[in-house]
């Protein structure tokens, strides 16, 4: 595997929850196997993950509120989420579906369903990685914010950079919430890019970190390959911190 996924584990059965882990790892992939659903419901709000496997039997919470919690969360929303069940009922997956799951994988299963599983979500658990794939970036930036009479318009540098997020430093520093456009070239490209966006947070050192919105499909296939070129330093795969 080219990457190493990220992948959330929650099983209440002990022994199911070691086949994945080991099953997962053996595939080239960073399994965090938990039998609370407690747990892992408290980590999604926390880390960034590639996918979630989750049990929908044995945990002390519901599957259908663990998938919830996962759906409503600014950096795991969109991961795929594999449900593992002995419950054959259609109206229960079909629920489950509807409810965002994106892969159902009955039990009892073995090593070979798990390595279908988890190479048929690769791709997307590949997609959503380089959307929020941090790399280092230090360029000038100019950021532009406010109405006519009241505008802005600061030269600062920024710090690093994802296909969703950017991380500067500025000052003065806009409010968090407020509406900016970052313009900035790229190293790779003599393009100057007008990027709209919305702070995020301010932190220390003048840091502000602003998330990218309404980008064009030119500028995010722009931001993503730079953001996955090999010659790009990696800082982390998450949401920016500042």
């Amino acid at each position: 595997m080219s990457f190493k996924p990220k992948i959330l584990i929650l099983e209440g059965d002990e022994q199911t929850l070691n086949l994945v882990a080991t099953t997962l790892t053996r595939m080239g992939a960073q399994p965090r196997g938990y039998r609370s659903g407690r747990e892992g419901a408290r980590l999604i709000t926390q880390e960034k993950f590639d996918g979630a496997f989750v049990d929908w039997d044995n945990l002390d919470m519901a599957g259908e509120e663990i998938v919830l919690r996962v759906r409503q969360s600014p950096s795991n929303g969109k991961i795929p989420v594999a449900m593992f069940t002995l419950n054959l009922d259609t109206r229960v997956i079909a629920d489950a579906f509807k409810g965002g799951v994106t892969l159902f994988l009955s039990k009892p299963f073995g090593a070979r369903e798990l390595e279908r599983l988890l190479n048929t979500s690769r791709g997307t658990m590949l997609a959503e990685r380089r959307r929020y794939q941090r790399v280092v970036l230090s360029v000038p930036v100019i950021c532009e914010w406010g109405k006519k009479r009241g505008a802005k318009r600061v030269t600062g540098k920024s710090v690093n950079i994802s296909s969703s997020g950017i991380l500067m430093r500025l000052f003065p520093q806009p409010e968090v919430g407020s509406s900016v456009v970052v313009v900035l070239i790229l190293p790779t490209s003599r393009q100057s890019l007008n990027l709209q966006g919305v702070v995020a947070r301010n932190g220390a050192a003048r840091q502000v970190a602003v998330r990218f919105a309404r980008l064009t499909p030119a500028q995010r296939d722009l931001l993503e390959d730079y953001v996955g070129s090999p010659e790009t330093e990696v800082v982390e795969s998450g949401w920016i911190r500042a």
